[in-house]
């Protein structure tokens, strides 16, 4: 007679469902090894993995990497609470001029930027400009530019930042702030600063 099919399902655990059980994945090389079927994805025998669950070693295992996580999350956002906070409240230091001097020293800075661009690219002659010889328009590009550029050392705050998401956000914050204080300081280029600001943020 023959004897009735066995038809007791298997359960098997994903790298997924493992990891939203604490594992990871120095844990299942180290306590599980490799997986028990391959394809078509890596699967782990349920009954082994409660095993290794049991383990003493296992879980003091899983609880000191609990505990490192942590840690380094709360240290990673302490790292961006920081960081944020020094980029809110460095003082954005702009030199005071008057018009002319203003204008001048946009002029020679953009003609400066122009040089360096023509030694940097065989394709682009510099041309020279004067405050004459150009718009109102370039002239207040310009002098934002040349401002913007005095507190460039101010990127480097966010370099305290860690990369990803809080980096964007330390970016936005910061270039609203020299965006802001140059408008403050100078309110006949707040139409320029928001046109760069806009084109800062989107680009």
């Amino acid at each position: 007679m023959a004897q009735p099919e066995d038809r007791t399902a298997v359960a098997y655990c994903s790298p997924a469902a493992l990891r939203a059980r604490g594992w990871t994945p120095f844990l299942m090389r180290a306590f599980l090894g490799g997986p028990d079927v391959t394809a078509p994805e890596a699967l782990y025998l349920a009954s082994r993995v409660g095993e290794a669950e049991r383990r003493p070693d296992f879980v003091a295992a899983r609880e000191l990497r609990r505990r490192r996580a942590e840690a380094l999350r709360a240290a990673t956002a302490r790292r961006r609470a920081e960081a944020l906070e020094a980029i809110r409240t460095a003082p954005v230091e702009l030199p005071r001029l008057s018009p002319a001097e203003l204008t001048e020293r946009a002029v020679r800075h953009r003609n400066l930027r122009d040089a360096e661009r023509a030694a940097l690219s065989w394709g682009h002659r510099p041309s020279p400009a004067t405050a004459g010889s150009a718009s109102p328009a370039e002239l207040a590009r310009w002098k934002v530019e040349f401002l913007r550029d005095t507190v460039a050392p101010l990127v480097l705050l966010l370099e305290a930042l860690p990369p990803g998401a809080s980096r964007a956000e330390g970016r936005r914050l910061l270039t609203g702030r020299i965006y802001g204080a140059i408008a403050a300081a100078y309110p006949a280029l707040a139409r320029e600063c928001r046109r760069q600001r806009a084109a800062a943020l989107t680009g």
